[in-house]
């Protein structure tokens, strides 16, 4: 009994020290990789924004770009064990 305790005190542990990452790609952009890349990130409890603007506009604006090549979503759950949020990342790259 005791080593099963023990084990989900563990398993629980490592899942509020680990943090998440994916990324996904978007389509409807060229296809062409560009010289350029440009990244806009938003904060978000559950599904509710925070702060932040993470579209593909404010990605090419801060990345200089004009023509969109790529878009990919990045999605971080960073380890929090009182306050479940998400930050996600537009990453675009272009001419």
């Amino acid at each position: 009994m005791k080593k099963g305790l023990f084990a989900l005190a563990v398993l629980v542990s490592a899942l509020f020290i680990a943090s998440c990452s994916s990324v996904d790609p978007i389509a409807g952009a060229t296809g062409t990789v560009g010289k350029k890349t440009g990244e806009a990130s938003q904060k978000f409890i559950l599904i509710f924004p925070l702060k932040g603007e993470g579209g593909i506009m404010q990605a090419a604006k801060n990345g200089g770009i004009t023509k969109v090549g790529t878009v990919d979503v990045r999605v971080d759950w960073p380890a929090s064990p009182i306050i479940p949020y998400k930050i996600v990342t537009t990453v675009v790259s272009g001419e």
